[in-house]
C-alpha cells in the first residue's frame, strides 16, 4: 500500500531559489534539466545571465580587497552544515580575502545546478547528486569529500527489531519518493533478497514522516540520515529508538562532498585553494571542539532548530567525518567503491575517469 501526501519546499534564508524544480527533487540530471533549472530560477526573479554563466562560469567580485563568493547549501539550515558557519563566524574566510554568502537550497539536484550554471561558486552537496551531475556534464568538480559515507539509516521504535534488512518485513516502512535512499531501493531490495509483498512502504511527504512515525502509523524510517533527521526523531520520540547504519551493510556511498564550479577552478585556482583552506579550518575546529562549534551554530540558527538538536547533529556528523588517509582527502579506492555501488543500484550509467568527478590539488 502506497500512501502520498502533498509537497512541501522549505523556506529560504539568505537568497532562497524562489521555485522548486519538478519533483522528485533528487532526480537524474541532464542538460536539459540543467537549463531549465537554470531558466527557473531567472525567472523566480533571480538577476542571473543563464547562457553566459552557463559559457564562462560564475564570476567573482572583488570588494573591499575581498572576494565575494557564495556557497549552495543543498538543504535548510542544519548542523551538518556547521564547519562553515564555522569558518566565517572565526574569521577563517576572512583571513584568506573572502567573504562568502552561505545560502539555504532545496535539494541536492538544484544545488549541483546552481553551481554547475555558475550561479553560486561553491556547493556542500550529496555525493550522489555530484556524481550524477558530472555524468551529465554539468560542470562541477569535487574539492574535497568530508563525508565517508550519507548516513542513511534506519530507525524503529523499540519493540520493533531492526537488526537486518529482513527486518523491514511484516512493517509499514517510510521510503519517500524525495529521498536519497528511494533512489536506491529497488537495489536495495533485489542485493538483500526482500519479499516486496511483506513489506507495507509508506510514501509521505517529508515534512510529514516524524509526524506519521511519532502516532505510530509508521514502524520503521526508511529513508532518514544519522546526522540529520535521526536526531530530530530521536529528541522528538523521548525515548531510545533501534538504529541500523546502512554503511554497516557496505551499502552506503561517500557523503557530503565541496564542489566548485569547473570553469572557476580552471580560471582562479588560487581563491579556491584559499577557499578550501578556510573550510577546512572551521571542520578542523568542530572535529577538535564540537562544544563551542555546537554553541556558535546555536546562537546563530538555536532558535530556528533548538540547541540539542544541533548538538547531535554536530556530534553524528563528526562520527561520518572522512579522515583517512586525511580529513576531505578521498582516495582512489574509496571513489571506485562509491562509483561501483552507484552503478551496481542503477543509480549511474557509467564509470567516468576519477577526475572527472574530484581533485584532492587543492587540499595541499
Amino acid at each position: 500500500m502506497i500512501h502520498r501526501g502533498n509537497s512541501a519546499d522549505p523556506p529560504g534564508l539568505d537568497r532562497p531559489l524562489d521555485r522548486p524544480l519538478d519533483r522528485p527533487l533528487d532526480r537524474p540530471l541532464d542538460r536539459r534539466s540543467l537549463l531549465r533549472g537554470g531558466l527557473a530560477l531567472t525567472a523566480g526573479g533571480l538577476a542571473y545571465p543563464l547562457l553566459s554563466a552557463c559559457a564562462g562560469g560564475a564570476s567573482v567580485q572583488e570588494s573591499g580587497g575581498k572576494s565575494e563568493v557564495s556557497l549552495r547549501f543543498n538543504w535548510t539550515i542544519k548542523g551538518e552544515f556547521t564547519p562553515f558557519f564555522v569558518a566565517r563566524e572565526k574569521g577563517y574566510y576572512d583571513q584568506e580575502g573572502i567573504s562568502v554568502k552561505l545560502l539555504e537550497g532545496k535539494s541536492g539536484t538544484q544545488a549541483v545546478q546552481v553551481v554547475g550554471t555558475g550561479q553560486d561558486h561553491f556547493g556542500y552537496i550529496p555525493s550522489i547528486q555530484v556524481t550524477q551531475g558530472v555524468n551529465k556534464d554539468v560542470p562541477v568538480k569535487t574539492v574535497a569529500t568530508f563525508g565517508q559515507y550519507t548516513g542513511m539509516c534506519w530507525a524503529s521504535w523499540p519493540d520493533v527489531p531492526l537488526d537486518a534488512p529482513k527486518a523491514l518485513e511484516g512493517n509499514r516502512v517510510s521510503v519517500s519518493a524525495s529521498s536519497t535512499f528511494f533512489q536506491v531501493w529497488p537495489a536495495f531490495q533485489e542485493k538483500f533478497g526482500l519479499d516486496k509483498s511483506k513489506i507495507e512502504v509508506v510514501q509521505p511527504d517529508p515534512s510529514a514522516r516524524v509526524g506519521l512515525f511519532l502516532r505510530h502509523k509508521l514502524d520503521i524510517m526508511a529513508d532518514i540520515f544519522y546526522a540529520n533527521d535521526y536526531v530530530i526523531l530521536r529528541e522528538k520520540a523521548g525515548e531510545k529508538l533501534n538504529l541500523l547504519r546502512l554503511s554497516d551493510l557496505d551499502f552506503d556511498p561517500l557523503g557530503y562532498q565541496l564542489v566548485v564550479n569547473g570553469s572557476l577552478a580552471d580560471r582562479d585556482p588560487d581563491l579556491v585553494r584559499r577557499f578550501v583552506r578556510a573550510t577546512m579550518k572551521g571542520f578542523e575546529l568542530t572535529a577538535n571542539n564540537p562544544q563551542e562549534a555546537a554553541d556558535i551554530m546555536t546562537r546563530l540558527h538555536g532558535d530556528r532548530l533548538g540547541g540539542d538538536v544541533i548538538k547531535g547533529q554536530v556530534e553524528n556528523m563528526i562520527e561520518l567525518l572522512l579522515r583517512e588517509p586525511a580529513l576531505g582527502q578521498a582516495t582512489e579506492q574509496q571513489w571506485q567503491r562509491h562509483l561501483q555501488l552507484l552503478a551496481d543500484a542503477g543509480v549511474i550509467d557509467d564509470k567516468r575517469p576519477l577526475g572527472d568527478y574530484y581533485t584532492n590539488e587543492f587540499l595541499g
